[in-house]
């Protein structure tokens, strides 16, 4: 029973192994295809992040033109209030320094959702490379959905909050 096992194993063993040329090559295939898939999804993270930054550059600007337009319409003046300090003299009130902008929630959701996405397609997909670029796009529009919500979300509480 031990020699019909053994046997049985080898030869599982052997027929596992096939060509070891043939494997290799093959192996040398796979790997450099992971290599391009990989690349192809880090580009797709690069270009995602890019429109993020735009799009907020682009809503920087506008805010800051709306404020402008606000000011420009309200007549206020140029002129900061003054306050009296300890020695009597009229010092200018200090400047509220700016919020820090970052990124939206909306541009978070996005570049997570095609990150997440792109694996995850890559992994299901037989196609690895297929599988990462329709992951990446349905990933994408799923975390900029839900980004938008949360920004939206954001929004109301603080309305609510004024």
């Amino acid at each position: 029973m031990k020699r019909v096992l053994s046997i049985l194993l080898f030869g599982s063993l052997l027929a596992a192994c096939g060509n070891g040329g043939n494997n290799a090559a093959k192996l040398e295939d796979e790997v450099a295809k992971a290599k391009m898939r990989m690349m192809d999804s880090l580009k797709t993270v690069d270009s995602l992040k890019s429109i993020a930054a735009k799009e907020q550059k682009t809503a920087d600007s506008l805010k800051a033109v709306a404020a402008a337009a606000s000011k420009h319409h309200s007549g206020s003046s140029n002129v900061s209030p003054r306050y009296a300090d300890a020695e009597g003299t009229g010092a200018a009130a200090p400047a509220a320094a700016p919020k820090k902008k970052g990124m939206s929630s909306t541009a978070k959701g996005a570049i997570i959702g095609a990150g997440v996405g792109a694996v995850t397609g890559a992994i299901v997909d037989k196609k690895h490379g297929e599988g990462a670029i329709v992951g990446a796009v349905l990933g994408a529009g799923a975390g900029a959905g839900t980004g938008a919500i949360i920004d939206h979300n954001k929004k109301k509480k603080a309305q609510a909050n004024q």
